[in-house]
């Protein structure tokens, strides 16, 4: 399959998942998400009628209808299972990372913020790994963290400096940096911009802290190596 169409769908079902995330967690039985008969299981073309949002969304990137779009996702139902199987593993990987790594976020926290991860690298084509250590090193999971200069959220993100970009790309407050998807959606957009323009991740990493690229590596690289040894992404 092209690749920029199964990327495509990737993200989309990332949006898709979140919900079901959200209400598993709120019921705390997350085999309803999970498990084998999980509504994300369910959803998949040949039981059930794929969201329309979904199929509204895939058809704009496909320039059809969703008719045209939904016809596809059947066409690729083998591909849209794997996707949701690896998805779900690599969730709940990430969600028992995070809370490993600081047993006061909450296990509905961290499967929020574990969705957002994986949904705003793909989105951003940032690597997860290089994000999650970021948000791991600012502010060790914490939503709620403001530092004195006024950056906020999982990845610490500045408003002020940032606020033009921020709105451009649907996070209107700043507030919204308090909220984890949002907070991690920030951080992933500004990761991204500057991998772009520097092509180094030092350097690019450097101008997200806003110091000496050197010293902000040598903190961000240990919690990269413990996410990276730690084998948590399921290939999609």
């Amino acid at each position: 399959m092209n690749q920029v169409i199964r990327k495509c769908i990737a993200v989309l079902l990332f949006f898709f998942l979140a919900g079901y995330i959200v209400s598993a967690s709120d019921r705390r039985n997350e085999s309803a998400f999970f498990g084998e008969n999980s509504p994300c299981y369910s959803s998949l073309p040949g039981n059930h009628v794929m969201p329309s949002v979904i199929l509204d969304e895939l058809a704009q990137h496909l320039g059809t209808s969703g008719g045209a779009a939904a016809g596809f996702l059947e066409d690729s139902h083998e591909t849209v299972r794997t996707i949701l199987s690896a998805a779900a593993e690599n969730i709940s990987s990430l969600s028992d990372f995070i809370q490993a790594q600081n047993s006061e976020v909450s296990r509905e926290s961290s499967l929020v913020q574990a969705n957002a991860f994986l949904k705003y690298s793909f989105k951003y084509n940032v690597p997860l790994d290089l994000v999650v250590a970021v948000a791991h090193t600012e502010s060790h999971f914490r939503p709620d963290v403001r530092s004195a200069a006024g950056a906020a959220g999982i990845m610490q993100v500045m408003w002020k400096v940032h606020a033009g970009l921020l709105q451009a790309n649907g996070i209107m407050n700043e507030e919204d940096l308090n909220d984890p998807e949002m907070g991690i959606a920030a951080g992933s957009l500004l990761i991204s911009r500057y991998l772009k323009a520097y092509g180094d991740t030092k350097t690019a990493l450097g101008r997200y802290y806003g110091g000496p690229a050197s010293v902000y590596w040598g903190r961000v690289s240990r919690n990269l190596a413990k996410i990276q040894n730690a084998k948590l992404v399921a290939a999609f």
